[in-house]
């Protein structure tokens, strides 16, 4: 008897300690497959949980792009030989969006158990969705400005020679000794501004001379980098290559960020001096060239809504008035007072408020 009791006992243990230790593993094993999910994306994991990853059309589109991030890791370049299977469907591009270690992974796990679905890719898109959901809320409490600042004055001994007579070259125009003054006090404001921000600003300048020699002192004020943006170029006078300009401020070059591509392409018939024209031709001139600035500044409203970071803009007195008539929601038409407070070295903050989401004039500085 006792030795079948001890029989009995040992067989407990040995049980218990197995189911330990097997619940252990199963523990291991499910927080390592928890944290590889935290790799994904909310995209990625929601056309997990939308398509069966086991049926043979998705199966073989893991595999095709699972083979090509092998390639692609062997420096193969065989895209050819994929472009088709690639090409299957809408899974076939999403799958492209998957690292090779996500792949293997949807390969060698059944992605269709309750536990892998429900419990593990469901808890995981829940926690991201959260995030981002915390994330916008974080950003619609911040109070985000777009300045928009005119350049300082220019050299006007110069007038005739960039108004009249080479007026296609009118981005060479320089500033005055008054100009510069002009943007050193512009600077000033704007380091008193953001001396003790969390986020330094964005700052997008014109690709003219005077432009990008005002948002030098700003760069330097505020210890960040210009990006060159030319949607926000003056019309008809030309177009400064980013070459040549970047040659003319070379040594500044620390303040450009060369990584930055202008998100508007800008054609001749934005940029070419117009002599002569009837009052027809002039208005459908000044509509296209408002449509233009039009795109620009949804551009920079969508920027700013989006981002955690203030957006500086130094460019022309109409561009910057058109930019104004969008964010103040102004269609009543072109009025030359408003235009003309725009002096060289004025500057406007408008700040999105949060709640209305319009963007409301918080300060005003007007050009010495």
């Amino acid at each position: 008897m006792k030795i079948k009791s001890y029989f009995i006992f040992t067989l407990i243990v040995f049980n218990f300690l197995h189911s330990l230790i097997h619940t252990t593993h199963e523990i291991q094993h499910e927080e390592r497959i928890r944290s590889f999910i935290r790799s994904f994306t909310n995209k990625q994991l929601e056309f997990v949980l939308s398509n069966d990853m086991n049926t043979f059309t998705i199966r073989r589109l893991l595999s095709v792009a699972w083979k090509l991030q092998l390639w692609k890791n062997q420096k193969e370049w065989l895209k050819d030989k994929i472009k088709e299977e690639t090409k299957l469907s809408d899974a076939g591009r999403m799958i492209s969006t998957f690292n090779i270690n996500q792949l293997e992974f949807l390969m060698k796990n059944d992605i269709n158990t309750s536990e892998m679905r429900t419990i593990l890719i469901k808890e995981e898109l829940d926690r991201q969705l959260l995030v981002e959901k915390e994330k916008r809320n974080e950003n619609a409490k911040l109070k985000k400005s777009i300045w928009l600042i005119r350049h300082g004055e220019k050299d006007m001994t110069k007038h005739n020679y960039y108004m009249d007579i080479f007026k296609e070259l009118n981005y060479e125009w320089s500033l005055s000794e008054n100009g510069a003054v002009q943007s050193r006090r512009v600077a000033g404001v704007l380091r008193e501004q953001y001396e003790n921000a969390a986020n330094s600003p964005h700052i997008f300048v014109s690709p003219f001379r005077r432009t990008v020699h005002t948002a030098l002192y700003v760069a330097s004020a505020l210890n960040s980098k210009i990006q060159i943006e030319d949607g926000l170029v003056e019309k008809r006078h030309g177009l400064w290559t980013r070459t040549k300009m970047i040659n003319a401020f070379s040594k500044h070059s620390k303040y450009f960020n060369t990584h930055y591509k202008s998100r508007f392409h800008v054609t001749k018939d934005i940029t070419e001096p117009v002599s002569v024209y009837d009052d027809l031709s002039r208005s459908r001139i000044l509509n296209k060239e408002f449509t233009f600035d039009e795109n620009v500044a949804h551009y920079f409203v969508k920027m700013l809504r989006e981002g955690n970071q203030d957006i500086i803009i130094i460019g022309h007195q109409i561009e910057l008035y058109n930019i104004q008539s969008v964010i103040t929601v102004n269609r009543l038409g072109f009025n030359r007072a408003e235009c003309e407070k725009i002096t060289c070295a004025s500057m406007f903050q408008y700040v999105l408020n949060p709640i209305s989401l319009k963007f409301e004039l918080k300060s005003y500085f007007e050009g010495i």
